[in-house]
C-alpha cells in the first residue's frame, strides 16, 4: 500500500498555469540582472503550497539537464560525464522542450490581450486563469492581459465585480478612466458610464485606488478603500467617498434594479442600461421627481407603467423610445434625457 501511495504522490502533475510560473521563477532566477529580492520572493511562492514546491522541483532539473545537454553539444563536458547522461538525453531533451513550450504557452497565455464582452441586457460570469471570478453586467468590455509580473484587466466601459483570487506574488491591477486599482483577495466592484463618471466598491479586503501619471506629471498618493466604501469620481465634482447599500448596487446580479428616493431621470437612465428601448423624461419638472421600488432589470413596459400610474404622468411612444411627461402640460418636445 505504501508503494501505491508513493507513486500516486510522484506521478500528481501540477496545473498548466502553475507549470508556467514555475518555469517563469526558474528563468529569473537564472538572469543575470535578477532583482535583489526575487530568491525572497521565490520562497514566499514556494510556501504557498505542495503544488508550487513540485513544480518547481520539475521545472529546476528540467533547467539543469537541458544545460547538461548544451554542454555536451558544446564539447564542454568530458567523455565519461557525456556517457554518463547518454541514456538520460531523451528524457532531458523532453523536459528541456517542456521548459520552453510552458515558458512560450505563458508568454501566449498571459500576455495575449483577451476581451471580456456582454451585449446590452446581458449578464455573464467568467472565471480568469488565476482563479479570479468576474461578473460582468450589462454593455460591459473589459479586456485581460496577464504577465509573469502581473495580473492586469482594463475596463473599457460598464460594470464588473472582481472576486480576486489571492496570489500575494501576483498583483492584480483593473485600469480605468485614468486610475490603477490594485488588489489582493479583495472582492469589489467596478462601474464606469455616462452619468456615473467612474465609481469603485470595495465588498471585502482592502484595495487603493491611484491616478495614472503621466510622464510630465508628479505621482499623487492613492485613495485606500476598507470594506463597505465606495469611491465616486466625477469630471464635474471633486471626488467623493460614502457607503452604499450593497444590497441596491449589487442587484444586478439578481436580474433586478432598486431605487430609493431616486430621481426619475436617474433611474430612467440605470433602467436605459438594460435595454435598447430608452425612457426620456420631457420636463426638468418631471425629471426631479423621486421614486423608489424594485424592477426586473430591462423591463421598460413595468417601469412605465407603474411611474406613470404613481405620478399620473403621460407616455408618448416615439419609435422604440417612450417619453414621460405632465399629464396635463405642453407637447413634451424636446425630452430630457
Amino acid at each position: 500500500m505504501s508503494v501505491i501511495r508513493r507513486q500516486s504522490q510522484e506521478g500528481s502533475v501540477p496545473s498548466e498555469a502553475v507549470r508556467a510560473q514555475a518555469a517563469a521563477w526558474v528563468a529569473r532566477l537564472h538572469d543575470d540582472q535578477r532583482s535583489p529580492n526575487l530568491e525572497a520572493d521565490v520562497r514566499s511562492w514556494l510556501d504557498e503550497c505542495e503544488d508550487h514546491r513540485r513544480a518547481f522541483d520539475r521545472m529546476t532539473r528540467a533547467w539543469e539537464l537541458a544545460g547538461k545537454i548544451q554542454m555536451r553539444a558544446s564539447g564542454a563536458t568530458p567523455t565519461v560525464r557525456a556517457a554518463r547522461y547518454r541514456r538520460f538525453a531523451p528524457w532531458a531533451a523532453a523536459l528541456a522542450a517542456c521548459v520552453i513550450v510552458v515558458v512560450a504557452g505563458v508568454v501566449y497565455h498571459y500576455r495575449h490581450d483577451n476581451a471580456l464582452v456582454t451585449a446590452v441586457g446581458q449578464e455573464q460570469v467568467r472565471v480568469l486563469p488565476d482563479g479570479t471570478r468576474v461578473s460582468l453586467n450589462t454593455d460591459t468590455r473589459i479586456d485581460v492581459n496577464y504577465d509573469e509580473h502581473a495580473r492586469r484587466v482594463r475596463l473599457i466601459h460598464g460594470e464588473a465585480w472582481f472576486d480576486v483570487s489571492k496570489r500575494p506574488l501576483w498583483p492584480f491591477l483593473v485600469s480605468v478612466d485614468g486610475r490603477e486599482i490594485r488588489a489582493l483577495g479583495t472582492s469589489f466592484i467596478v462601474r464606469h458610464d455616462d452619468l456615473q463618471d467612474l465609481s469603485v466598491t470595495l465588498v471585502e479586503g482592502r484595495i487603493s485606488v491611484t491616478p495614472i501619471a503621466r510622464d510630465d506629471e508628479p505621482s499623487q498618493a492613492p485613495q485606500i478603500l476598507v470594506t463597505g466604501q465606495r469611491l465616486v469620481i466625477s469630471r464635474s465634482q471633486p471626488p467623493a467617498v460614502d457607503r452604499p447599500e450593497l444590497t441596491h448596487i449589487s442587484a444586478w446580479k439578481q436580474g433586478r434594479v432598486d431605487f430609493e428616493d431616486t430621481s426619475l431621470r436617474d433611474a430612467a437612465h440605470e433602467m436605459n442600461r438594460y435595454s435598447t428601448r430608452h425612457v426620456t423624461i420631457a420636463d426638468v419638472e418631471t425629471a426631479r421627481l423621486r421614486i423608489g421600488g424594485n424592477f426586473r432589470a430591462g423591463d421598460t413596459d413595468e417601469f412605465v407603467k407603474v411611474v406613470t400610474a404613481a405620478f399620473g404622468l403621460r407616455a408618448d411612444r416615439r419609435g422604440d423610445d417612450i417619453v414621460l411627461s405632465k399629464s396635463a402640460g405642453p407637447d413634451p418636445s424636446p425630452a430630457v434625457p
